[in-house]
C-alpha cells in the first residue's frame, strides 16, 4: 500500500472515530498517534520559511508558516508528504477542477516549495457538516 493510500485509510479511521466538528488539532493529534503507532514518523507543526526574492536576486525571508504533519515513510527514508488539515464545509461541491485554484491547495504548493525534503503533499478536509457519505476529502499535490 503505497504511502497516500495509508494517509487517507488513517484520515478516514481518525474521522470516523471522533466524528465531524472538532476543532483542526484535534484531528491532526488523532492522526498524529496513528500514524505513529503503525510506524511512520511524524513531524507536527514543522515550520517552514517563506521567502522572496528581490530584483536584485537576494532571498530573503519574509514570514513563516507551520505544516500541521510531515510524515516520513516507514520504509523508504526519503520519501516524505506534507499533510494540511482542514475542518470545514466540503472544499468541492459540484466541481473538482476548482480545487487546484483554491487557497488550500496553493498553500499546499507554496510549502512544498519551500520544504525541499518532501515532494508530495495531501490536503485532508475533515468536513462540518458531515458530507453527503461520510467521507474525508482528500486532495493530492501534482
Amino acid at each position: 500500500m503505497t504511502l497516500q493510500k495509508k494517509i487517507k485509510e488513517i484520515a478516514q479511521y481518525v474521522y470516523d472515530g471522533l466524528g465531524p466538528g472538532h476543532a483542526e488539532g484535534i484531528y491532526r493529534d488523532a492522526m498524529s498517534i496513528q500514524l505513529q503507532e503503525e510506524g511512520y514518523i511524524v513531524k507536527t507543526e514543522a515550520p517552514v520559511s517563506i521567502t522572496f526574492i528581490t530584483k536584485k536576486k537576494k532571498e530573503m525571508i519574509v514570514g513563516s508558516g507551520r505544516i500541521d504533519l510531515l510524515i516520513q515513510s516507514k520504509t523508504k527514508k526519503n520519501e516524505k508528504i506534507i499533510l494540511e488539515l482542514k475542518c470545514v464545509q466540503p472544499l468541492l461541491k459540484n466541481d473538482s477542477k476548482n480545487m487546484e485554484n483554491s487557497k488550500e491547495y496553493l498553500q499546499l504548493c507554496k510549502y512544498l516549495d519551500s520544504i525541499t525534503e518532501a515532494k508530495k503533499g495531501m490536503i485532508i478536509n475533515f468536513p462540518f457538516p458531515l458530507a453527503d457519505d461520510g467521507n474525508v476529502e482528500v486532495f493530492l499535490s501534482k
